[in-house]
């Protein structure tokens, strides 16, 4: 059976349609070493409305973390120190004993302003 591995990775501040190709380039990097690999893009885009008093990026962290509880792993992308989730969901990695590891792949993407990131 395959490993089941969250791909954890800065979106907050970033081109949105730039961080799904990352997304998807590391997630095809994963599987082609053999692990099931769940992004942060397919655990939120069955968006089902936020309760009362609830933004929607605390939704997507709900989720997010849910999401990162049924896995085996989780992959950090680069950067990651620098985003306010993804230190999240590395606490709760080490919180429930899930194991963490590092990926290298560098983010060519653009920032929210257009300047590359």
């Amino acid at each position: 059976m395959k490993k089941k591995m969250y791909l954890s990775l800065p979106i907050s501040g970033r081109d949105l349609k730039s961080v799904r190709v990352f997304a998807k380039r590391v997630k095809q990097k994963w599987e082609r070493k053999g692990y099931e690999v769940v992004t942060p893009f397919e655990v939120t885009e069955q968006f089902d409305g936020v309760k009362e008093g609830m933004s929607y990026y605390a939704y997507c962290m709900g989720r997010c973390v849910e999401a990162l509880l049924k896995c085996d792993g989780v992959i950090m992308c680069q950067d990651w120190f620098n985003s306010k989730g993804c230190r999240t969901e590395w606490n709760v990695a080490e919180v429930y004993g899930i194991k963490r590891v590092l990926d290298d792949t560098k983010y060519i993407g653009r920032l929210e302003n257009g300047e590359e990131g």
